[in-house]
């Protein structure tokens, strides 16, 4: 009776307590290894880290559920943990084949023993690189039996991490579960190792104090500067800081003034698009708006500058009204936000009474500003707006919609200028290669170049492959600008009239006023400035298409 009854009851899954254990203390390993060595090893290679993130993630989820509902649980962990590992495994053979002899990882334990104590013995022996000059002077060094010794050089190992590899920018943010910083090398992050809490505040205090800034106030908006220099290189230092109750942020631009300050040759505008640009200088047409926009950390302030450039300061009167003056044009005057009494669009208000020809207003994303730009008309100056955008067409959109009136948004718009930032090739170690024909499926123009280029990262010497001196193994060296401009005429301003921004950049194309921002970065990939890689990232489309099509 009671055999029958077992025989008929549902199944029950059945697992000790214990075993879940294994499965948490090997996913324990795994994330651990993972997040503190492979990502920011494949981020540092620029070995696209978000794929293999990907690949790291899949893998663990099917492990999981092999180790969960394996029928054999003894069978299922190993198993699992071999479907856990394999994406890994994948990565150490693909990376090895990637880097030199002396980057390639290796499995033994008298290796892992040497790194060991590598680290060990190095962090035994830092040294001081960097000297600090804050607004009080000189930061004394402090005593190697004085605590604040590892402030110090903590703080030292983060800027000269950043000089070393051509850092413009880092940024840091401490919360209740730690430190987090970044630096950026040609607008492309790379981790900074992890610190304590505890770590982390001393060392914010330590940036923040240097810069003259109140280290206790956490809260406010605080800017400051100081000057670094040591064997890495010198660099001024402009320190923001920020925060709330949970967490403190601090960013700090290396030689930022001079940075922002670039030649108009060297933007990247094509020949045509400085031509029409400069165009707008003349008398006749130094009128009405030219919106320029970005995304952030694009360039459009460096753009500005640029542009404002080109107009004769000495027999024009030109004006700015910044939310941050960054750097100073000779003969311009420049007006920071707050300068000037009322609120950002009350400002551009009074300059417009003081009857300037040429006039740039930054971060212009205020709609009673847009409606205070617009009313001078034909009248009035030339007025530059920067504002920030994804692409021209949202950038034409934003626009309108700030000023709310179709007739009055583009009756005096004379040219919209939108840009992202693409990394230059490195010259000295850049390979060159025979374009593949499948490249014209996308709409590519193979067949005006011969040769294009990928990225090296490695050059030869004395019969070794080592990595490239000049880029330090990026296979990059700076950044130039993409540019999609539209130069309005009557024709153009009556499909925007009636709302048709399709209908608009269509006419603007025919007439050869509106080159897309495809077009500018095909041209820097035929030049060899740029890479097929570059062109997909800058161009939104899938890298990964581009790449194999490039192969």
């Amino acid at each position: 009776m009671f055999t029958g009854m077992l025989s008929e009851a549902t199944p029950v899954f059945l697992l000790s307590p214990w075993k879940p254990l294994f499965v948490v203390v090997v996913f324990i390993g795994w994330g651990w290894l993972v997040s503190t060595h492979l990502e920011k090893d494949a981020r540092l290679l620029h070995l696209n880290a978000d794929k293999w993130n990907g690949f790291f993630i899949g893998g663990a989820f099917v492990a999981l559920v092999i180790m969960l509902f394996g029928v054999n649980f003894y069978i299922a962990l190993p198993v699992g943990t071999f479907v856990l590992l394999s994406p890994i495994l994948a990565y150490w053979k693909i990376r090895n084949a990637e880097v030199p002899e002396a980057q390639q990882f290796h499995l033994g334990m008298d290796s892992i023993k040497e790194s060991m104590e590598g680290r060990k013995k190095a962090k035994a022996n830092r040294q001081v690189s960097i000297s600090f000059e804050g607004n009080a002077g000189t930061i004394t060094v402090p005593q190697k039996d004085n605590p604040q010794i590892d402030i110090y050089l903590l703080a030292d190992e983060i800027i000269a991490a950043a000089l070393d590899n051509r850092a413009t920018r880092i940024e840091l943010q401490i919360t209740s579960k730690g430190c987090q910083g970044v630096y950026f090398v040609d607008g492309i992050a790379t981790k900074l190792e992890t610190l304590s809490p505890d770590q982390g505040a001393k060392v914010i205090a330590f940036f923040k104090e240097a810069a003259g800034t109140d280290a206790n106030d956490v809260r406010r908006k605080q800017t400051g500067t100081f000057n670094v220099s040591g064997n890495s290189g010198n660099a001024h230092i402009d320190l923001t800081a920020s925060g709330s109750s949970s967490v403190h942020n601090i960013r700090m631009d290396f030689n930022r003034k001079e940075s922002v300050l670039r030649d108009w040759n060297a933007l990247g505008l094509l020949d045509k698009q400085r031509e029409l640009l400069n165009e707008l200088t003349q008398p006749d047409r130094r009128h009405g708006i030219v919106l320029v926009g970005g995304e952030k950390q694009s360039g459009v302030t460096t753009t500005a500058y640029a542009i404002l450039g080109q107009h004769d300061s000495y027999l024009s009167n030109i004006v700015t009204l910044e939310r941050e003056v960054i750097s100073g044009l000779e003969g311009i005057t420049h007006n920071a936000d707050g300068e000037i009494d009322g609120e950002y669009s009350t400002q551009l208000q009074t300059i417009i009474r003081r009857d300037p020809e040429v006039i740039l207003a930054t971060d212009a994303n205020d709609p009673e500003l847009a409606k205070v730009a617009v009313k001078p008309g034909k009248d009035g100056p030339l007025i530059y707006l920067s504002m920030p955008a994804t692409s021209l067409q949202e950038l034409v959109s934003k626009w309108a919609g700030m000023v709310a009136d179709p007739k009055k948004s583009f009756e005096d718009l004379q040219a919209v200028v939108y840009q992202k930032l693409a990394r230059k090739l490195c010259e000295n170690c850049r390979v060159a290669y025979k374009p593949s024909p499948d490249l014209s499926k996308q709409g590519l123009p193979i067949n005006t170049v011969e040769q294009l280029y990928r990225k090296g990262g490695q050059v030869e010497f004395k019969n070794k492959v080592i990595p490239c001196p000049v880029c330090k193994g990026t296979g990059y060296m700076g950044q130039v600008g993409i540019f999609a401009t539209m130069f309005l005429d009557n024709d153009t301003r009556k499909y925007l009239f009636a709302g048709d921004l399709k209908g608009a950049m269509a006419h603007a194309r025919r007439n050869k006023n509106l080159i897309r921002l495809q077009e500018s970065a095909w041209q820097k990939v035929a030049a060899g400035e740029t890479s097929l890689e570059e062109f997909g990232r800058v161009n939104k489309t899938k890298s990964k298409k581009i790449a194999s099509a490039s192969k």
